[in-house]
């Protein structure tokens, strides 16, 4: 039952697409924004970039896993994806964190608001470099379990 069902969803929303990365991403998200939101109440002393770094450093590792069994597939060692995915969250958290701290210090009464279009700005920066560098997904290249004998 389980495999037909995500072999229906792999029909419907193909591996590898922006729309299954942003089930996932969703999904990651909003554990991500809720933990910022959540360290922007109590530390609100603190630098904006360095609360939204810790938090999109740590739910990085855990995005990695649900891409790679969700949105992507396992066809290339874990090795290679988590060693690939590590620079690509890294520049992310670089360039995500600066742009919210741009953003803080230009728009600070709209912080939430314009941390949610920051989060999906580089939401798709991270599928692109996601999908061609880390897992070299082609959609040619993937079959459904059901079909790899074809």
């Amino acid at each position: 039952m389980t495999t037909r069902a995500f072999t229906r969803l792999d029909e419907l929303v193909p591996r590898g697409s922006l729309i299954r990365f942003s089930i996932a991403g969703g999904f990651n998200s909003a554990i991500f924004f809720f933990c910022w939101a959540l360290l922007l109440a109590v530390f609100s002393s603190t630098d904006v970039r360095l609360l939204w770094g810790l938090c999109w450093g740590s739910t990085g590792v855990f995005a990695h896993f649900v891409h790679r069994s969700f949105t992507f597939d396992d066809r290339k060692p874990i090795t290679w994806t988590l060693s690939t995915a590590i620079p690509v969250y890294t520049i992310s958290l670089v360039g995500s964190s600066a742009s919210i701290g741009w953003l803080a210090g230009n728009f600070p009464e709209d912080i939430r608001l314009l941390g949610i279009v920051n989060l999906l700005v580089w939401g798709v920066i991270v599928w692109l470099m996601m999908r061609f560098w880390v897992f070299q997904y082609t959609s040619t290249a993937h079959a459904s379990q059901e079909r790899q004998e074809e």
